[in-house]
């Protein structure tokens, strides 16, 4: 079992890397990783938290100690008294032969957004999503944000763009680009395929040159009044909505 020293450096992105473990905070994220496939690892509770709770985590390891060393591996404001380490999945490209559906984001830099595409992802269906940059899935915020769908979906990590969507091309996806200003689609008369790689980029610059360059298809979301743009999470709901529909 891991240490109070080694546990409160999960914190941050380097350690979890050398770990191969993330933390999850909270009664409900330790329920959902205990509920779901991924591997729990260690859970991690204040004495006070063990006495007053029913004990909904069977036989897992546990590990006890004092509210005041536990508020300091904490990063919720008022921490409630347990935590599960969770071990980081390993998911290989064999993954995309069964996929129809996946995601692709492109630089998503706001845990929150983050978090929330994971959770809407997980709502609709979608098969897997692929990272190229960004945010790190496995920081607090967007485990908090993901509100549990961390554990259900597949994440791939990509280092490199360009080789990841030739990648998908190969493997016969579609790559659709959400890029309002080259746009040849609109959600609803989006092309359908088989597979399907939908492809969302930062929330200010959008996808790259080199993303667009590999775009079978470039979609928009039809605007009826006045506001300049969407939230990159609002935008990736509709047209995930609009392409399970269709499918």
């Amino acid at each position: 079992m891991f240490g109070l020293k080694v546990l409160s450096k999960l914190n941050q992105k380097k350690y979890r890397s050398e770990y191969g473990c993330f933390l999850v905070e909270g009664k409900k994220g330790v329920m959902d990783a205990l509920k779901s496939k991924q591997e729990v690892m260690q859970l991690v509770m204040t004495r006070q938290f063990a006495d007053q709770e029913e004990k909904f985590w069977g036989n897992q390891e546990v590990s006890l100690i004092d509210t005041k060393d536990f508020n300091r591996l904490a990063e919720t404001v008022t921490p409630s008294g347990i935590a599960a380490v969770i071990k980081i999945p390993n998911y290989d490209n064999g993954l995309l032969e069964k996929t129809k559906i996946i995601a692709v984001l492109e630089d998503i830099r706001d845990p929150g957004n983050l978090g929330t595409m994971i959770r809407t992802a997980d709502w609709f269906g979608i098969d897997a999503i692929i990272l190229l940059g960004g945010a790190d899935p496995y920081q607090a915020k967007v485990v908090r944000s993901s509100m549990g769908s961390i554990f259900n979906i597949p994440i791939l990590i990509a280092e490199n763009s360009k080789e990841e969507l030739l990648k998908l091309k190969k493997k016969s996806f579609r790559v659709i680009v959400t890029r309002p200003e080259l746009a040849n689609s609109k959600t609803e008369k989006t092309t359908l395929t088989k597979k399907i790689a939908l492809v969302f980029g930062n929330e200010s610059r959008g996808t790259s040159q080199e993303i667009d360059a590999l775009a079978d298809e470039y979609l928009s979301i039809p605007k009826y009044g006045q506001a300049e743009s969407l939230n990159v999470a609002v935008s990736f709901g509709i047209v995930i909505s609009d392409t399970v529909k269709a499918n």
